[in-house]
Protein backbone atom coordinates (compact mmCIF):
# COMPACT_ATOMS: atom_id res chain seq x y z
CA UNK A 1 0.00 0.00 0.00
CA UNK A 2 1.74 3.24 -0.81
CA UNK A 3 1.38 5.87 1.91
CA UNK A 4 -0.10 9.49 1.22
CA UNK A 5 2.67 11.83 -0.30
CA UNK A 6 1.80 15.68 -0.42
CA UNK A 7 5.46 16.99 -0.55
CA UNK A 8 8.40 16.88 -2.95
CA UNK A 9 10.91 18.25 -1.16
CA UNK A 10 13.76 19.56 -3.01
CA UNK A 11 17.29 19.30 -1.44
CA UNK A 12 21.17 20.02 -2.91
CA UNK A 13 24.10 17.88 -1.60
CA UNK A 14 26.26 20.58 -0.67
CA UNK A 15 28.97 18.77 -2.33
CA UNK A 16 30.75 19.37 -5.87
CA UNK A 17 30.34 15.63 -6.36
CA UNK A 18 28.32 12.61 -5.73
CA UNK A 19 25.67 9.92 -6.68
CA UNK A 20 23.32 7.52 -4.60
CA UNK A 21 26.37 5.41 -3.17
CA UNK A 22 28.31 7.74 -2.37
CA UNK A 23 25.34 9.40 -0.32
CA UNK A 24 24.04 6.32 0.67
CA UNK A 25 27.43 5.66 2.28
CA UNK A 26 27.38 9.07 4.40
CA UNK A 27 23.90 8.39 5.47
CA UNK A 28 25.04 5.19 6.47
CA UNK A 29 27.62 6.38 8.50
CA UNK A 30 25.22 8.95 10.23
CA UNK A 31 23.05 5.87 11.18
CA UNK A 32 20.46 6.07 8.72
CA UNK A 33 19.33 2.57 7.59
CA UNK A 34 19.34 3.42 3.83
CA UNK A 35 19.89 7.19 1.50
CA UNK A 36 17.58 9.34 2.73
CA UNK A 37 16.02 10.67 -0.37
CA UNK A 38 14.23 8.86 -2.84
CA UNK A 39 16.12 10.60 -6.07
CA UNK A 40 19.42 12.05 -6.67
CA UNK A 41 20.04 13.66 -9.76
CA UNK A 42 23.64 13.28 -10.76
CA UNK A 43 25.87 16.40 -12.19
CA UNK A 44 25.13 15.26 -16.01
CA UNK A 45 21.38 14.82 -15.55
CA UNK A 46 21.17 11.11 -14.60
CA UNK A 47 18.23 10.76 -12.13
CA UNK A 48 19.03 7.97 -9.94
CA UNK A 49 16.53 6.18 -7.36
CA UNK A 50 17.90 5.92 -3.92
CA UNK A 51 15.28 4.57 -1.37
CA UNK A 52 11.85 3.01 -2.55
CA UNK A 53 9.18 5.99 -2.86
CA UNK A 54 6.92 2.93 -0.82
CA UNK A 55 9.03 3.90 2.66
CA UNK A 56 9.37 7.10 3.66
CA UNK A 57 12.57 8.94 3.57
CA UNK A 58 15.32 10.63 6.00
CA UNK A 59 15.55 13.99 4.60
CA UNK A 60 13.18 16.21 5.97
CA UNK A 61 12.92 16.02 10.10
CA UNK A 62 8.78 16.23 10.67
CA UNK A 63 8.07 16.18 7.04
CA UNK A 64 9.62 12.28 6.07
CA UNK A 65 5.98 10.62 6.21
CA UNK A 66 3.99 11.92 3.65
CA UNK A 67 6.64 13.48 1.38
CA UNK A 68 9.01 12.26 -1.48
CA UNK A 69 12.88 13.78 -1.49
CA UNK A 70 15.05 14.49 -4.28
CA UNK A 71 18.75 15.69 -4.03
CA UNK A 72 20.60 17.69 -6.66
CA UNK A 73 24.23 17.20 -6.64
CA UNK A 74 25.78 20.58 -6.34
CA UNK A 75 26.09 23.91 -3.77
CA UNK A 76 24.92 26.79 -4.90
CA UNK A 77 24.78 26.37 -8.88
CA UNK A 78 22.81 23.96 -10.48
CA UNK A 79 22.96 23.25 -14.65
CA UNK A 80 20.23 23.36 -17.25
CA UNK A 81 20.19 19.22 -17.18
CA UNK A 82 20.09 18.84 -13.85
CA UNK A 83 17.11 21.42 -13.38
CA UNK A 84 15.05 20.17 -16.67
CA UNK A 85 15.42 16.80 -14.93
CA UNK A 86 13.91 18.11 -11.87
CA UNK A 87 11.24 20.02 -13.75
CA UNK A 88 10.56 16.44 -15.50
CA UNK A 89 10.45 14.42 -11.96
CA UNK A 90 8.15 16.53 -10.86
CA UNK A 91 5.54 16.34 -13.63
CA UNK A 92 5.88 12.31 -13.52
CA UNK A 93 5.35 12.90 -9.49
CA UNK A 94 2.30 15.31 -10.08
CA UNK A 95 0.89 12.37 -12.18
CA UNK A 96 1.23 9.54 -9.61
CA UNK A 97 0.22 11.88 -6.93
CA UNK A 98 -2.10 14.22 -7.84
CA UNK A 99 -2.10 18.04 -5.30
CA UNK A 100 1.32 17.24 -4.72
CA UNK A 101 3.39 20.12 -4.18
CA UNK A 102 6.80 21.46 -4.57
CA UNK A 103 9.18 23.11 -1.70
CA UNK A 104 12.88 23.42 -0.67
CA UNK A 105 14.33 22.17 2.23
CA UNK A 106 14.70 25.46 3.17
CA UNK A 107 10.95 25.81 3.49
CA UNK A 108 10.84 23.64 6.80
CA UNK A 109 13.59 25.04 8.57
CA UNK A 110 15.41 28.19 9.38
CA UNK A 111 18.85 26.30 9.84
CA UNK A 112 19.01 25.81 6.30
CA UNK A 113 19.44 27.44 2.78
CA UNK A 114 19.03 24.37 0.52
CA UNK A 115 18.25 23.63 -2.22
CA UNK A 116 19.79 27.48 -2.82
CA UNK A 117 17.17 28.53 -5.32
CA UNK A 118 13.47 29.55 -5.20
CA UNK A 119 11.77 25.93 -5.97
CA UNK A 120 8.23 27.29 -6.98
CA UNK A 121 9.88 29.43 -9.60
CA UNK A 122 12.06 26.80 -10.99
CA UNK A 123 9.02 24.19 -11.06
CA UNK A 124 6.23 26.87 -11.73
CA UNK A 125 4.36 25.17 -8.80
Amino acid sequence: IMRPIRKHIIHCSDSLTGDVPTIRRWHLARGFTDIGYHFVIRLDGEVELGRPLTDPGAHCQGHNADSIGTCLIGRVQFNPQQLQKLEELHRWLKELFPGLKAYGHRDFTNQKTCPNFNVKEVLHD
